[in-house]
C-alpha cells in the first residue's frame, strides 16, 4: 500500500520537514532537481545524438526545481536553457536564489513577462538574462527537442490564462518530449481536472508520494509515465493526516493464503441476487466471479426463466428460482443462510424487483453489495440505504451516481474522489464509484484510488463481474473496506491481463474470470 497525497497535504509534508524537523528547503530542492535530471538524462540518451533541452520555469518552487535541473544537467554535460516565464514580483526566494546560481554559472536564460515583453524591472538585473525574440511557438517548439516544464505546481489555485496559457499551448503544439516536474503544469492536484489548460506531458516527476491528480482523470491521461522520487521527507509528517491510498502487486500479498484445514463453509456462503426474466448474463457473471476469487458456497436466487441456463453455466452453485408472486418469500428463505450478499445486477426495476430490494434492505444483517438495478431501487427512496442494519457496499458508475445523489455527471467528474467520500459519509455506506479511475471512499472516511484496469474493461458486463470479486475479497476474510478496494484492483488487473492475451477492443467481461488465478497467483490462493 501506497499514500496519495492532496496539494495541501503535500505542503504540509513539506513543511514538517522544513520547519518541524529542520531539513533546509534547498537540501529539499536539490534532491528534487537530482531525480528530475536523472529522468531528463535517460530520455536525452535514448536520442542516440546531441540534444537541445529547455526548462521552461515559473517564478515560484516549481520553477526554482526546474532551474535546479536544469544546472545539474548542464554541469553533466547536457546544455539546457532556461526560459523563465512571467513577472518577478512575487517570485520565491528559492526561485530567486536558483536564478541567482544558474547565471552566475554562465547558463542562457530567458524570460518572458506576464504580457510577453521583457520585463526589465523583474529581471534582479541579471545582466546575462536576455528577453525572449520571435513567437512562443517557434521559440519554444523548434528549438528543442526536450521540454522540462516547470511553470506550476502543486499549489495552482486558478485558471491558467494569458502568457502562460499560451506558453503551454506553444509545448503542447510541438513534438517535443515534455518532463514535468511534480505535476503537468495546469492539473489541479487533487481532482486531475484541466485548469483552463494543462500541459500535455510524456513524463512526470513527482517527489514524495504521489498526487491525486496524478491519479485522476484527465490529469492521468496527461502525466505520461510518473515517478515517484523519494527525495527525503519526514514521513512522520502523513501521520497526522488522512491521505488516500492506493495498491501495488506487492499488496497481493495482502490477501490471506487459504487454509489448508479449511473446507466449503470455511469460505462462507455468497448469496447472489440477480437476473430478471430470461436475463441470466448478470447473474451468472457476478456468481462465477465469486467462486472464483474465493467464496466457498455460491448460491443464485433470480427468475424462474433462469434457472435451466445458470445450472448448465455453473453447476458449481446453487441455483433457486422466483417468480412474481414467490419473490419475496423466496428471498427471506435464501437470505437465511447467507454471509454475503450480492443484489441487484440484471434484477430490473418491475414491482417483483423492487419488493426484492426492499425486503433485502430491511432484513438484512450480513455484508451487502448493491449494484445496478439495486442502486436504481434504492435511488427512489434512500432513507432504505442509510437505515440499512448492515454493512453495505455500493457500486455506482456515474450515471448511477447522479441517480443517487442528484448531481449532474459534471459534477461529479468534477471532483470523484469528494463525491464518493461524501456519499459514503452521509448514507454510512462503502461507496465504490466506478470510473477509469475508481475511487472507493468509507464513512470512517478512509479513500482508495485505482490504478489498475485499461480501456479494454468498457465494456457490458464487467460491473456484474467487479461484485463477485468484492464478494470474493470478503470471503477471504479481509475487512469490508479492504475487501472493497483489494477486489476494484484485483478486477483491474485481470482486465490488464485480459487485453494483453487479446487486445484492446475483443475483451468481454467473461474473459476476466480466467485471469484472476494469473493475477492472484502470487498468493497461492
Amino acid at each position: 500500500m501506497k499514500y496519495v497525497l492532496t496539494g495541501a497535504m503535500a505542503k504540509a509534508v513539506d513543511d514538517y520537514t522544513i520547519n518541524k524537523i529542520g531539513i533546509p528547503s534547498v537540501v529539499l530542492m536539490e534532491r528534487a532537481a537530482l531525480e528530475t535530471a536523472s529522468v531528463v538524462a535517460r530520455i536525452a540518451a535514448d536520442f542516440g545524438r546531441a540534444v537541445r533541452i529547455c526548462a521552461v520555469c515559473g517564478s515560484g518552487n516549481n520553477g526554482a526545481d526546474g532551474i535546479a535541473a536544469a544546472r545539474i544537467l548542464t554541469w553533466q554535460g547536457l546544455p539546457v536553457d532556461i526560459i523563465t516565464a512571467g513577472g518577478r514580483g512575487h517570485a520565491t526566494e528559492e526561485f530567486k536564489m536558483q536564478l541567482d546560481v544558474a547565471v552566475r554559472s554562465g547558463m542562457k536564460v530567458r524570460n518572458i513577462s506576464d504580457t510577453g515583453e521583457y520585463d526589465k524591472t523583474g529581471a534582479m538585473e541579471l545582466r546575462t538574462e536576455q528577453p525572449v525574440h520571435g513567437e512562443l511557438p517557434e521559440i519554444i517548439v523548434k528549438e528543442y527537442d526536450i521540454i522540462v516544464d516547470a511553470i506550476f505546481g502543486i499549489g495552482l489555485s486558478r485558471n491558467i490564462s494569458g502568457i502562460y496559457a499560451k506558453i503551454i499551448e506553444s509545448i503542447n503544439a510541438g513534438n517535443n518530449v515534455v518532463v514535468s516536474v511534480d505535476i503537468p503544469s495546469g492539473v489541479n492536484s487533487d481532482t486531475g481536472c484541466i485548469m483552463g489548460t494543462a500541459v500535455h506531458a510524456d513524463a512526470t516527476v513527482t517527489f514524495g508520494y504521489n498526487k491525486q491528480g496524478l491519479m485522476l482523470y484527465p490529469g492521468k491521461a496527461l502525466a505520461g509515465e510518473v515517478t515517484v522520487a523519494d527525495i527525503g521527507f519526514c514521513p512522520e509528517a502523513i501521520r497526522t493526516m488522512s491521505p488516500a491510498m492506493y495498491f501495488t502487486v506487492d499488496d497481493i500479498y495482502g490477501i490471506p493464503v487459504r487454509d489448508e484445514m479449511s473446507n466449503k463453509g470455511s469460505y462462507g456462503r455468497t448469496l447472489v441476487i440477480a437476473g430478471s426474466e430470461n436475463m441470466s448474463g448478470a447473474a451468472y457473471l457476478a456468481a462465477a466471479s465469486a467462486y472464483r476469487c474465493g467464496a466457498g458456497i455460491v448460491e443464485i436466487l433470480t427468475h424462474e426463466s433462469n434457472c435451466g441456463v445458470l445450472r448448465s453455466l455453473l453447476p458449481e452453485a446453487i441455483v433457486m428460482g422466483y417468480n412474481a408472486d414467490s419473490a419475496v418469500f423466496a428471498v427471506r428463505e435464501s437470505m437465511k443462510k447467507a454471509d454475503t450478499i450480492i443484489l441487484g445486477p440484471g434484477l430490473s426495476t418491475g414491482p417483483a424487483a423492487v419488493g426484492i430490494v426492499r425486503e433485502v434492505l430491511t432484513l438484512s444483517r450480513v455484508l451487502l453489495i448493491i449494484d445496478a438495478d439495486g442502486l436504481n431501487i434504492a435511488a427512489d427512496n434512500m432513507s432504505l440505504l442509510r437505515n440499512c442494519a448492515s454493512t453495505v457496499i455500493v457500486t455506482p458508475h456515474i450515471g448511477e451516481m447522479a441517480r443517487l445523489t442528484g448531481l449532474s455527471k459534471e459534477e461529479i467528474l468534477a471532483d470523484t474522489v469528494s463525491a464518493a467520500r461524501d456519499f459514503a459519509i452521509q448514507n454510512n455506506v462503502i461507496c465504490v464509484l466506478k470510473n477509469a479511475s475508481t475511487v472507493v471512499a468509507s464513512y470512517e472516511p478512509r479513500i482508495y484510488i485505482n490504478n489498475s484496469g485499461c480501456g479494454a474493461m468498457s465494456k457490458g458486463g464487467m460491473g456484474d463481474v467487479l461484485t463477485g470479486v468484492i464478494a470474493g475479497m470478503s470471503a477471504c476474510r479481509l475487512e469490508p473496506f479492504s475487501a472493497a478496494s483489494m477486489g476494484v484492483y484485483v478486477h483491474g488487473l485481470a482486465g490488464e491481463a485480459a487485453a494483453a492475451g487479446r487486445n484492446m477492443h475483443t475483451v468481454l467481461a467473461g474473459d476476466l474470470l480466467e485471469q484472476f488465478g494469473a493475477v492472484m497467483g502470487n498468493n497461492d490462493l
